[in-house]
């Protein structure tokens, strides 16, 4: 199989592959530059706002694409560029950019932090206008998907994740209660926008589509289970229903502990869940023995404790281990829990996707029986 048919095949087809798929969502510039010399970029930059915002030019798409087929990678992952775009400074000379949704960040080559929300006031917020398709651009996974052989997701941040993002976390969770009705009037515009942005990325190539929904903390989510669904959960199963008349699966992705949500997140048809951070108690074994019929499993590699400061030997058996209780009969993605980051030693990161290849491989005993590592 080459990476987009072994993707397809455990997340679409939901059929057991010739081996574990593995990947991850973004490499961080340092580690590219350990991997394989040089620089990628000419002067530092904040990564995240890079891989968000910025067209990618021809070095940095090669030098991203050589790291992720030297550690074996089955997928890429990319955003709708959002095109930021510098309207002022604070009084202490910060540069103030706007996002296509016209919220304000101040940037920093290590954090963008939200500076001004469009809506000052939530009883005026059916007054507020979403953008257009037309404001993103598609060019970064244009390339990928007609320049490379791997699967290409491009992600939507949705859910009340993207609400919050717009109106500030602490204004929502009082919204939440004091405005909720304006809240879910709202998520119907958002929804409709969302779906609209997947409908341009599936025509425009993209193999799946990535919903990426933080709606939770190390202990438990913000929001109550009933109100999530109510608020968040059945919105994004909107999103999912016309991915799949399209033909695409869909996956989502969320930090924190899932064990409250994780039934809820099901329920909104996704193809898979991908996190599982394993700092928040979550038990990716047990998510297998109860949900592995029902979704593919993508992660959950330590990124806060294993990677930085694990050893390869300790991360190689993590690997075989994860293998061994979550990839059996198929419906695994080995992942970290998020993305491989400037802290992580390059020889951890080599050891974990050697593992994969070295442990990851299916058996056949013959053509009529099932798969199994």
């Amino acid at each position: 199989m080459n990476h987009r048919e072994r993707m397809t095949a455990v997340l679409w087809g939901k059929k057991v592959p010739d081996k574990v798929p593995h990947g991850d969502l973004m490499i961080w510039p340092e580690l590219i530059d350990a991997l394989l010399g040089g620089q990628t970029f000419g002067e530092r930059k904040n990564y995240l706002h890079f891989w968000m915002s910025e067209t990618m030019d021809d070095r940095f798409f090669e030098r991203d694409k050589r790291a992720r087929e030297m550690l074996g990678f089955d997928y890429t992952h990319i955003f709708p560029s959002e095109n930021w775009r510098e309207i002022g400074k604070t009084s202490e000379g910060m540069t103030i950019l706007e996002d296509p949704f016209h919220v304000q960040h101040l940037l920093t080559e290590e954090s963008v932090t939200m500076y001004k929300s469009p809506i000052a006031d939530l009883t005026a917020i059916a007054d507020y206008n979403l953008p257009a398709v037309d404001d993103f651009s598609f060019a970064n996974l244009e390339r990928w998907v007609n320049q490379s052989d791997l699967f290409t997701f491009l992600q939507i941040d949705s859910g009340i994740f993207k609400l919050y993002n717009i109106i500030g976390f602490e204004k929502f969770m009082l919204a939440a209660v004091d405005h909720k009705q304006n809240i879910l009037s709202f998520m119907e515009r958002l929804t409709d926008f969302h779906i609209e942005l997947a409908r341009e990325s599936i025509a425009r190539g993209a193999d799946g589509i990535w919903l990426s929904d933080d709606h939770a903390g190390v202990d438990a989510p913000f929001l109550s289970p009933d109100m999530l669904w109510e608020m968040d959960f059945k919105f994004q199963k909107r999103i999912v229903d016309e991915i799949h008349r399209l033909g695409k699966p869909c996956v989502m992705h969320a930090c924190g502990n899932l064990n409250k949500t994780i039934e809820g997140m099901i329920a909104t048809g996704v193809d898979g869940i991908m996190g599982f951070q394993p700092t928040a108690n979550n038990d990716i074994s047990e998510y297998k023995r109860r949900y592995g019929d029902r979704i593919v499993i993508i992660g959950n590699i330590c990124i806060t404790k294993l990677m930085p400061h694990g050893t390869p030997w300790e991360i190689d058996q993590e690997v075989k281990k994860l293998v061994e209780e979550i990839g059996y009969n198929g419906g695994f993605v080995l992942s970290t829990c998020n993305s491989l980051l400037k802290d992580e030693p390059v020889a951890n990161v080599l050891a974990m996707h050697l593992a994969v290849e070295k442990y990851g491989h299916y058996l056949f005993k013959d053509t009529n029986e099932e798969h199994r590592l």
